[in-house]
């Protein structure tokens, strides 16, 4: 199913035109105690479900990228997008993405903002944390979460989501280096940028967080028919074997 999210303004509208995905979200309900009573009991759906035992060929995942003011959320540092693209398999679900901009209570570093493009100015009309939090937790669902090198994401999800509602991150979050490391064993460079290259992989704009996200749901879907064909069946499988191997 197609995620339909409505740009509210001029600039989500020039990503349109730019040629990302219509799935922009609006990330924005309006409502902030729904936002977080919705929050709170999607911690609660997410604790009950478990994708451990799911055939690896048709495990479905929401692959994740965000970016930030800096690295250190307990020290003030904040999401300023998040890009996200769904995966069935080894299948990624181009039509069924998710976008949006954040509006940060911190000031943007010079550094950050040539980074990632995102200027105060660009962000001066984004919608704020919970909203978009919000939304972006409706699209995913009870699904679980990838990411590369993933404790970056889960650090700021966890700061965002206990800062806007005191709800604790509860959805299972995999990292792309959990398949890499059972297939091709420790990598002298784990980089995004290096593993792309080596499989071919091209990132259209780096450092924008759906274009990062949809060149690590690439990534995680090539390593994942890996672990297929070598007789991995499901998460259980991979977690066992990643746990008994020695460096």
């Amino acid at each position: 199913m197609r995620q339909n999210w409505n740009p509210l303004n001029r600039l989500w509208n020039l990503y349109r035109e730019s040629g990302l995905p219509s799935s922009l979200s609006s990330g924005v309900s309006g409502n902030a105690p729904s936002d977080q009573a919705f929050l709170r009991a999607m911690k609660k759906e997410a604790e009950k479900k478990s994708s451990i035992d799911m055939p690896l060929e048709t495990l479905e995942v929401v692959v994740v990228d965000l970016e930030t003011t800096g690295f250190h959320p307990h020290h003030g540092d904040e999401i300023i997008s998040i890009g996200a693209v769904a995966m069935r398999g080894s299948e990624v679900l181009a039509s069924e993405s998710f976008f949006s901009l954040i509006q940060p209570k911190r000031a943007i570093p010079p550094h950050i903002q040539t980074l990632t493009g995102l200027t105060p100015e660009a962000l001066a009309d984004a919608p704020e944390l919970l909203a978009v939090l919000s939304q972006f937790f409706q699209y995913v669902r009870n699904r679980p979460l990838v990411a590369h090198h993933s404790r970056h994401e889960r650090e700021f999800l966890q700061a965002g989501l206990w800062k806007t509602s005191r709800t604790k991150f509860a959805h299972r979050l995999m990292d792309t280096m959990l398949l890499v490391r059972l297939c091709d064993g420790l990598q002298r460079d784990g980089s995004l940028d290096a593993l792309c290259e080596r499989n071919g992989i091209t990132i259209e704009k780096r450092h924008d967080a759906l274009h990062d996200a949809t060149a690590t749901a690439k990534l995680w879907g090539i390593y994942l028919e890996k672990a297929v064909s070598l007789g991995y069946r499901d998460l259980h499988d991979v977690y066992q074997q990643v746990g008994n191997m020695n460096y």
